[in-house]
C-alpha cells in the first residue's frame, strides 16, 4: 500500500505544471473574447448614432445664442453703467453742496411760512460721506465741540471713523464758513507701525 501512494502524490505537481499554463490560456482566451464582443457592441451602437446630426444639433444652438447675444457688447454696456454710476455720485454730490450751501445762507423773513429745518451740522457730514461711498459712519467729536463749530462763524474740524468697503477709515472733515470744506480720512491700518 505505502508503494502505490507514492506514485499518486508525485504525479499530482507534474500535473499542475502541465494543466496550470493550459488553464491560465483558457481563461485569458475567454477574457479576450469577451473584450472583443464588448468593442463591436460599442462599435455597433457608435454606428448606429448618426453624429453629423449631433453636431448640426449643436451647431444650430450656438448659432441660435450667437443671434440672441450678438446685439450686447460687454465692453459698451460696461462703460455705460460707469457712466451712469459716475453721475449718479456726482448728482449725489452736487445735490449735496446745494443744501450745504442753502444751509449757510442767511434767510429772509418769511411772514406766511416757516423756515425750512436746515440739517445740522453732523447730519451734513453723514450725508457727505455716504455720498463718497462711507459706510457705518462714526462721529467721534462731542456735540458740544459740534454746536461750538456751529456758532462760532462755522470754522473746525470734526473727528470720525467710517468703513469704506471692508477698510476701517479715520480722519477728519475740515468746515470753513459752516460748509465742508476737505474731507481727509486713511485707512486705519497704516496709523500703528
Amino acid at each position: 500500500m505505502t508503494s502505490s501512494a507514492q506514485p499518486l502524490v508525485l504525479a499530482l505537481p507534474d500535473t499542475l505544471a502541465v494543466w496550470g499554463p493550459v488553464a491560465l490560456a483558457v481563461l485569458g482566451l475567454l477574457g479576450f473574447a469577451a473584450l472583443w464582443t464588448r468593442l463591436k457592441t460599442l462599435e455597433a451602437r457608435l454606428k448606429a448614432q448618426d453624429t453629423r446630426a449631433t453636431l448640426e444639433e449643436v451647431r444650430a444652438a450656438l448659432a441660435k445664442a450667437a443671434e440672441e447675444r450678438g446685439d450686447l457688447d460687454h465692453r459698451r454696456l460696461e462703460h455705460v453703467l460707469n457712466e451712469v454710476r459716475g453721475g449718479i455720485k456726482r448728482t449725489e454730490s452736487s445735490v449735496l453742496a446745494v443744501i450745504e450751501n442753502q444751509a449757510n445762507q442767511p434767510e429772509a423773513p418769511q411772514a406766511q411760512a416757516a423756515p425750512p429745518r436746515q440739517p445740522a451740522l453732523r447730519e451734513r457730514v453723514t450725508n457727505r460721506l455716504l455720498a463718497l461711498g462711507f459706510t457705518d459712519i462714526r462721529i467721534v467729536t462731542p456735540s458740544e465741540e459740534l454746536k461750538a463749530i456751529t456758532g462760532e462763524g462755522g470754522d473746525g474740524s470734526v473727528a470720525l471713523e467710517a468703513r469704506q468697503g471692508a477698510t476701517l477709515v479715520k480722519g477728519r472733515v475740515q468746515i470753513r464758513a459752516g460748509a465742508i470744506d476737505d474731507v481727509d480720512l486713511k485707512p486705519f491700518y497704516p496709523m500703528f507701525p
